[in-house]
């Protein structure tokens, strides 16, 4: 258990020795009840207080990105990041959603190669990978990868 999550539990805990106490029953024994009753309250529900901590960042484990995690938020406005990880996220997020065909990042990223942003990856938008590639000394393949990403963000 965490320790965000163990708050709610000491709390229960502390109000089930109170009314122990008030009942004029075994407060210890109420205790336990209450906070047991939270604890199994948390791990039922897989509740985290108060959301994702860092760490804990909505993710998973992206089988075009073996070895990488790719985050649901974007990791530029993520409060949760420091700028360092934001920077280095940001290309793995685009090629998740580009691969995943998010037409809202695939129009985004488009229009960074200089290709009308229509959302849909076609002919041209291969064509115009493959250039952006050649002017930056890398693999010329025509497709989308993590490097080719890198290089269109810094860039």
């Amino acid at each position: 258990m965490e320790t965000m999550d163990a708050v709610p539990v000491v709390v229960a805990a502390a109000v089930g020795g109170l009314i122990g106490r008030a009942k004029h029953k075994n407060a210890l024994e109420y205790a336990l009840l209450g906070g047991g009753a939270a604890a199994l309250g948390l791990m039922l529900l897989g509740h985290r207080h108060g959301g994702h901590h860092v760490g804990q960042l909505p993710q998973a484990l992206d089988p075009a990105l073996p070895g990488q995690f790719t985050y649901d938020l974007d990791p530029r406005t993520d409060p949760r990041l420091d700028p360092v990880s934001r920077r280095q996220l940001y290309p793995a997020w685009l090629l998740a959603h580009w691969q995943s065909g998010d037409r809202k990042v695939i129009a985004q990223i488009q229009r960074m190669l200089g290709v009308p942003g229509d959302g849909v990856p076609g002919g041209g938008t291969a064509i115009a990978i493959r250039n952006f590639q050649a002017q930056n000394g890398l693999q010329t393949t025509g497709t989308m990868d993590v490097r080719t990403l890198q290089a269109l963000v810094a860039g």
